[in-house]
């Protein structure tokens, strides 16, 4: 094993344009699984890439070169990624929720030939993710396959750690490509949040990692209230015709409907879920990522944020949710369902599930689509006001 190597399952934007980073300066091997034959290929072939990265202001780019590190396909080299998780003490998933069942499958692997191979060397997992229950959807993948012999060194030797991403990665710009074909372009980005109360081990030496409590809040608290922000600002930055995120961030009203109003109602709504005031919220969770959605030197656009509706309508998920949360705690969630509105006014092609979403509401109207992609049921009263509410701004916008 070599002294110091992490592995990070995904080399898409968070794995090599923050968590990658996050263990190059603390002097970490970086070993990455790869879906993608060609991506694996190209790392390898390359040897370094670029982070264009936001200065800690957001006002300028700072070049950061990734180097010494291994691409491995998961796709065609299955078995060298489980020696690879099999080596470290620390794997990262940065992924979506497709990949749980790949991934777990080789943690399960890995997991049972530690079992019996190094049984008292802890291996921590950690998860980091834009969606929610990702820890039981992980363990739902990962327990079915492990061995009975390695059930008790699961239990006590293998963390399975939620955290929370502290840093926007977007593509490049066509300057940055035209300088490194694999560039990744990135925030100025904070230290990774993880939950302390599920590490088995101890936290990566050099790493600039935050432990934090009540990480369930706080991660929900992410969904709803940042990427809350970040699906609104682009639905609104659709809406009135704008291009790029920055330039909607720039809007005074766009900020004044999301940034200080559909915020404050999902503030409520974290507050009301978990038992806590609208003011231990703002004061413990709260944050700004608003300059960096503003950056001048981003061109990041809407596709990218608002892609796939299924889950970004979901009943949890960063509307649907702080709304019914909001709705039970006594507050009307009207921008929130401002935003839920203007998902159903936007259109792209290239999106499978927008398309459908509006395949949908051309047969069944927004009471369809949010029986469908929200699971909202009319019978429920406050589900069907939400309902209502969402239907009546819905015509409003569209009018």
């Amino acid at each position: 094993m070599r002294e110091k190597e992490v592995v990070i399952a995904g080399a898409g934007k968070i794995g090599r344009g923050y968590l990658a980073e996050l263990f190059w300066e603390g002097g970490y091997h970086l070993t990455f699984l790869v879906h993608n034959p060609e991506q694996t290929e190209a790392l390898n072939r390359q040897g370094k890439y670029t982070i264009f990265r936001g200065s800690k202001d957001e006002q300028s780019i700072e070049e950061v070169v990734i180097d010494h590190y291994d691409a491995i396909c998961t796709v065609t080299e299955e078995e060298a990624c489980v020696e690879a998780m099999c080596r470290t003490s620390y794997v990262m998933l940065p992924i979506y929720p497709a990949a749980c069942v790949d991934l777990g499958r080789m943690l399960a692997k890995a997991i049972n030939r530690r079992a019996k191979e190094k049984p008292q060397e802890v291996l921590d997992i950690y998860l980091c993710v834009n969606f929610l229950q990702a820890t039981k959807t992980l363990k739902n993948c990962i327990e079915p396959l492990l061995e009975a012999a390695a059930l008790e060194y699961y239990q006590n030797k293998v963390g399975i750690i939620e955290t929370l991403v502290g840093r926007l990665c977007v593509a490049p710009t066509p300057e940055m490509l035209a300088k490194d074909p694999l560039s990744i372009s990135a925030g100025y980005g904070s230290p990774l949040r993880v939950d302390q109360d599920a590490l088995r081990g101890e936290v990566p030496e050099g790493v600039r990692i935050e432990l934090l409590d009540r990480l369930p809040a706080r991660f929900t608290f992410k969904i709803w209230g940042t990427n809350m922000q970040h699906f609104g600002l682009s639905l609104y930055g659709d809406y009135l015709g704008y291009t790029y995120v920055r330039e909607a961030a720039n809007d005074p009203y766009v900020e004044k409907c999301v940034h200080v109003l559909a915020y404050r109602e999902a503030v409520h709504g974290v507050a009301s879920e978990f038992g806590l005031s609208d003011e231990e919220v703002l004061a413990d969770f709260g944050g700004n990522p608003w300059p960096t959605w503003a950056n001048p030197a981003s061109n990041d656009g809407f596709a990218r944020v608002v892609a796939d509706m299924r889950r970004k309508l979901s009943r949890a998920d960063r509307v649907i949710g702080p709304a019914l949360a909001c709705l039970k705690g006594g507050k009307i969630p009207f921008f929130l369902s401002s935003i839920a509105a203007l998902a159903m006014l936007y259109e792209n092609p290239q999106d499978a599930t927008c398309v459908e979403l509006h395949q949908l509401l051309e047969r069944e109207g927004v009471f369809g689509v949010l029986r469908e992609f929200s699971g909202l049921d009319e019978a429920v009263p406050e589900e069907r006001q939400l309902m209502e509410l969402i239907e009546a701004q819905y015509i409003a916008l569209k009018k």
